[in-house]
């Protein structure tokens, strides 16, 4: 039983709900159909694009970065938190970790590569600011890579994860704090000009992960009760779905991760091919 915005267990969901599994789960032929348009997600969404755009409008060339990969971010958060795929990850395990896989790391990952921080401080209406950590880049990837983990462990936690699909606040507070250290670990990444850095960065990354996805695939019991009696609408049973939500972390999130490390180590070579010292000059911040 849920309090507050939510309506009682089993009701159908409306449009403008969020996706919690307190609604009756959705079924695979209506799953086209069944989009979620919450104001308070698409309010924040629509708030981030719409600044977005008024910075670049505003903003010198040398400082637009790469439209085309922030708005490329930006769709794939639409997908993940409107799309069928939102009431899908209510639904199902896999579901859920398909989203969590956009939201951890394919769409802020295009965003941080974007460069988009002096656009957005020039559409919030502030002004630009030069700042490079005091404490150096490998305090900075080290403390980025640190809020990273915990907020992927912590959403997993069986208590927490479920509380984020029965509770309205904690849905949207466990969002934000997911996003929050997401964004905050790959534009380090992007950003650190050691490229040691980068790759100590995506190696712990596949590690942990890969050890959280091993967890939920090789586990003999279902760590999430609340999805009960949906996953066998999709032909699956809890624990199947599970196995399937612990692989796609292990496998093409850890794949990701290796193919970062990988990148950054041919960085690495090409700058030492050409002579050049390892790390290279720190970017500075819009």
């Amino acid at each position: 039983m849920v309090t507050g915005a939510e309506t009682a267990v089993g009701s159908p969901p409306g449009l403008a709900s969020l996706c919690l599994a307190t609604w009756l789960p959705v079924e695979p032929e209506g799953l086209l159909r069944a989009w979620s348009l919450a104001p308070a997600v698409v309010a924040p969404l629509a708030a981030m694009l719409l600044v977005y755009l008024i910075g670049l409008r505003r903003a010198l060339a040398a400082d637009r970065g790469r439209p085309g990969l922030f708005l490329g971010g930006w769709l794939l958060l639409a997908v993940a938190l409107v799309s069928p795929l939102c009431r899908l990850a209510a639904a199902t395990a896999s579901g859920h970790m398909a989203q969590h896989l956009v939201l951890a790391l394919l769409a802020p990952a295009l965003v941080a590569a974007a460069c988009p921080w002096r656009v957005l401080r020039r559409g919030a209406g502030l002004p630009p600011r030069r700042r490079v950590a005091p404490d150096g880049p490998a305090a900075g990837s080290v403390a980025a890579s640190i809020a990273y983990a915990v907020a992927i462990w912590v959403a997993h936690v069986p208590v927490v994860y479920q509380a984020a699909l029965l509770e309205p606040g904690a849905h949207l507070l466990l969002l934000a704090l997911l996003l929050a250290a997401s964004l905050l670990f790959w534009a380090t990444l992007v950003e650190v000009p050691s490229a040691g850095a980068r790759v100590a960065m995506a190696l712990a990354a596949m590690a942990h992960t890969g050890l959280l996805g091993a967890l939920l695939t090789l586990s003999p019991w279902p760590w999430y009760p609340v999805f009960a009696g949906s996953t066998e609408l999709f032909g699956l049973s809890p624990t199947t779905d599970q196995q399937l939500a612990g692989l796609l972390m292990w496998v093409p999130m850890g794949g990701a991760y290796a193919m970062v490390a990988l990148a950054s180590v041919g960085l690495l070579l090409k700058r030492l091919e050409r002579g050049e010292p390892p790390v290279a000059a720190a970017r500075p911040r819009g």
